[in-house]
């Protein structure tokens, strides 16, 4: 019966990592099985709370509002790819008004029209923005950014006619030079835009400008949703209106029984699924935990950062053990498969279909799994999980592959 369980799974995860499964297929084999991309659901095992509202861009390619706790699957804006489990850090957006850009600082030879037209959420509050090829155009937040300090902006834009007037800039404190993105251009469908910038300037704190590069050309634009954090990539949209507004963090866990009714002590294979959508300077991102509840015993898998490498790695006792990181090129924001093997004497992990080991690994004893962070809350990952399958053998080397 166990060769029969170990060939069944073994089978399954072949299926999987292929993507030949039926919907449902996968799920007789594990009891710990979750193709967020494919169901757009929450399996009753997982414990998820968020401590204010987020957004997410539904199948139907609008943008939408989760509440209080409620888990979001995000699709992809242009194409409607479906994503997976949105998991992020919390975030704030500087920026107020983020929608209505009547209440910005306008130009004297600047036109606001408020509620000109369709925005990515459906409702009737995109502006239409027309900056003419003359002195002082421009929109300015009211909202002030510092030198010296790493931003990133994101706002929603379409064309009010496609190749006439539709380009625009991003400005950090000024109109142009350094501190401004390059000629920006919409086009007849919404896309969201995003900038990073260390801005540096004298003269004390400046606003974040929406421009047609110092006057050198006509704007006529939709633009809807602006947005500004102080990080080094954007998040999920957070909508203001005369105040700033902070998304909380996503926590995801599964504990107490819906935990030890599938883990294996003995043995186990972990598949995973996702990608990490930005490189948060000088911190790991951790995709799942699992834990005792401490960072003494542990197996986890994270995404270094500044580099493209992975890293695999249980802990015993505070001690690391297994820890295989290789070369393996694995970039922000692009979705790759992982699986990791334990037998209690060695690990294996496949990233790519390239296999590495480590001898000597005992397993660890854990109760619990955090997705998208650490057990402590600490070393949060922003990304979209696709497909996370915990197997409850060691499967082989070249199922792994």
């Amino acid at each position: 019966m166990a060769r029969n369980l170990r060939v069944g799974v073994q089978r399954g995860l072949r299926q999987s990592i292929g993507g030949g499964l039926g919907t449902g297929d996968i799920f007789t084999l594990s009891p710990a099985s979750f193709d967020f991309s494919r169901t757009n659901t929450k399996d009753s095992r997982i414990t998820f709370t968020r401590a204010s509202s987020g957004t997410f861009v539904g199948a139907d390619g609008l943008i939408q509002t989760a509440a209080t706790n409620e888990a979001r699957f995000d699709h992809d804006l242009i194409t409607g790819e479906s994503l997976g489990l949105l998991v992020e850090e919390s975030r704030t957006n500087l920026v107020t008004y983020s929608e209505q850009l009547n209440q910005w600082t306008a130009g004297s030879n600047t036109t606001v029209t408020a509620n000109a037209a369709t925005a990515p959420d459906g409702t009737n509050t995109a502006d239409r923005l027309e900056l003419p090829q003359q002195s002082s155009t421009f929109i300015s937040s009211n909202t002030f950014i510092t030198s010296g300090t790493t931003y990133t902006a994101s706002v929603y834009v379409k064309a009010v006619t496609p190749g006439t007037n539709d380009q625009f800039t991003l400005s950090f404190g000024g109109p142009q030079g350094s501190n401004a993105t390059s000629r920006l251009t919409a086009t007849s469908e919404w896309q969201r835009f995003t900038a990073t910038m260390t801005p540096s300037f004298s003269g004390g704190a400046k606003p974040f400008i929406v421009n047609n590069e110092g006057d050198d050309f006509s704007s006529d634009i939709y633009v809807w949703g602006v947005q500004v954090e102080e990080a080094s990539f954007a998040t999920s949209y957070i909508s203001t209106t005369s105040s700033q507004v902070a998304r909380a963090t996503d926590v995801v866990e599964i504990t107490g029984t819906d935990f030890s009714s599938f883990y294996n002590q003995s043995e186990g294979t972990v598949f995973a699924e996702y990608s990490v959508l930005g490189d948060k300077t000088g911190f790991s991102q951790f995709i799942y935990d699992f834990s005792d509840g401490t960072n003494d015993n542990a197996l986890r898998q994270f995404k270094r950062s500044g580099n493209n490498q992975t890293v695999s790695t249980v802990r015993i006792s505070g001690s690391s053990k297994g820890r295989i990181e290789g070369n393996t090129n694995t970039p922000f924001n692009e979705r790759y498969k992982t699986a990791y093997a334990l037998d209690g004497t060695n690990a294996q992990r496949a990233i790519k279909g390239i296999a590495s080991s480590e001898s000597g690994v005992s397993m660890p004893t854990v109760d619990q799994l955090r997705l998208g962070g650490r057990q402590d809350n600490t070393f949060l990952a922003t990304c979209h999980i696709s497909r996370f399958v915990y197997f409850p053998t060691r499967l082989t080397e070249a199922t792994l592959e």
